[in-house]
């Protein structure tokens, strides 16, 4: 699938970056840059201080085409110090897109081949630079849109999946030796561990594989921020809540009857987790026009997808059967409900206030005031923990997971399961075998010398990967 023996080259910035860099990898990556180089570059390192460790820089310019030079700073990489394991090098410089393609197409001209997608960390993994495990996490880094993503990327860049499925491997291997050891020496009625001890062994290791499978950040679930929703009637204090917890004067804030009738938002930093806030059109038991209609539509809409909906009841009111009804309207499985402009209502009369609405509702509520800021800091903490316990964000012992990485666990935790009912039943050999279909399926996560691995699984993997990665 991916050839070894040739030079690739692709530019690796974003397309929305002034400045360019155009990598190359491959035997004739030092011999190309040479040819397009004004000054020698026949011993790149003969300036260079001994014993500096790479990446070489080495400033000066280009000929991209007749007439046409570039100033540019070549970094340089000698193999095996490099991403890929090869030789590498990347042409750094500030220029268009025209410029760009030219410099590709001179590039090509001299013999380079076009790198497919994720080719660059294809032979990363080839070469033996980065696991399978690691490599996938190149690109879950690429392509993380948001704060949790990328931490979790970075846990499984880290190599501590590795870590973990190598000690699984280890323990599997060993118990697997000793069984096969006995099987070889059945004739002789060696016993070199006994039933017992093998099946308590294996429900260890399955028990293992399990918390591994449970206690897994799932990169697939955290693609994008969190939503989070304010909800409520009109004029319940959405927009002046908003605009608080954002810090910003996002929403328009007005005594007028629907005010806001679009979908609002902003990113909202907490102490442990960022979200999407935003505030929508306050919802109405019976709506008067279409527009009423259109914007209700959009705000149910939104708050159901949301994972967590504060819930607005103005608590300087006095009857809330509209909004015990709007209450009604709210599908969300984690609800924050607040008393809204508790500033208004003097202390006597706030405690009593809050007891009739928790009475009217069946729920609690925390009395915030947006103008004086009263409980907004309790409010941002409650919204923060809800947030990590529904992404398990304080997980600290979490491995990173893809869904092909859970597939495989789940795999193994089938076959150690079929290991144990077999050595119940008294069929050690088939419970060998289990156990060795155990051992490949760990070994797919990040150790293919020990397994073959498809050319067409490899294929999918890195063909996610953007040109240039």
């Amino acid at each position: 699938m991916y050839e070894l023996n040739d030079t690739i080259v692709a530019v690796s910035s974003p397309t929305s970056e002034q400045r360019v860099i155009v990598r190359l990898t491959g035997p004739d990556t030092f011999d190309v840059c040479g040819q397009i180089r004004k000054a020698s570059f026949n011993s790149p390192f003969e300036s260079l201080k001994v014993g500096q460790a790479p990446p070489y820089i080495l400033p000066g310019s280009v000929v991209v085409d007749e007439g046409l030079e570039i100033d540019v700073r070549l970094y340089v990489f000698p193999a095996p110090h490099s991403y890929t394991g090869d030789d590498v090098a990347e042409i750094h410089t500030y220029t268009n897109c025209a410029v760009t393609e030219a410099l590709i197409s001179s590039l090509l001209k001299r013999g380079l081949r076009t790198a497919q997608p994720g080719e660059f960390t294809a032979r990363a993994y080839l070469n033996g630079k980065l696991d399978l495990a690691q490599a996938e996490a190149v690109n879950e880094i690429i392509i993380s849109s948001n704060a949790y993503q990328l931490a979790a990327a970075q846990k499984l860049l880290e190599g501590r999946l590795g870590e973990t499925t190598a000690k699984l491997r280890h323990d599997i291997m060993d118990l697997l030796s000793l069984i096969e050891a006995g099987l070889d020496f059945g004739d002789e009625d060696i016993e070199l561990i006994a039933p017992d001890a093998a099946i308590e062994r294996l429900v260890a290791i399955r028990s293992r594989l399990e918390l591994l499978l449970s206690g897994s950040i799932n990169l697939e679930s955290l693609i994008d921020l969190p939503a989070v929703g304010i909800a409520g009637a009109p004029n319940a204090g959405k927009s002046s809540l908003l605009n608080t917890l954002l810090g910003e004067e996002r929403s328009i804030v007005s005594h007028r009857y629907k005010t806001t009738r679009d979908v609002l938002t902003g990113v909202c930093t907490l102490a442990h987790n960022r979200c999407v806030l935003f505030d929508c059109a306050g919802l109405l038991i019976r709506p008067e026009d279409v527009l009423d209609e259109l914007a209700q539509q959009a705000a149910i809409e939104a708050l159901r997808h949301s994972a967590v909906v504060i819930f607005c009841a103005d608590a300087s009111k006095t009857e809330w059967s509209e909004d015990a009804a709007i209450r009604k309207l709210i599908e969300s499985k984690v609800l924050v409900p607040v008393a809204t402009k508790s500033d208004l209502v003097r202390d006597g009369i706030l405690k009593d206030r809050l007891s009739a609405m928790n009475q009217m509702f069946s729920i609690d509520f925390m009395p915030i005031s947006a103008r004086t800021g009263a409980g907004i800091e309790r409010l941002r903490r409650t919204v923060d923990g809800k947030l990590t316990g529904i992404f398990n964000i304080s997980r600290a012992g979490g491995v990173a997971l893809t869904a092909r990485h859970k597939q495989v666990v789940a795999e193994a935790i089938e076959h150690v399961g079929e290991a144990i009912d077999e050595f119940r039943s008294g069929n050690d050999e088939v419970a060998a075998m289990t156990l060795r279909a155990a051992y490949h399926a760990v070994s797919e996560i990040e150790q293919p010398g020990a397994v073959h691995i498809d050319e067409q699984i490899l294929g999918q993997i890195f063909n996610r990967f953007c040109i240039g990665k």
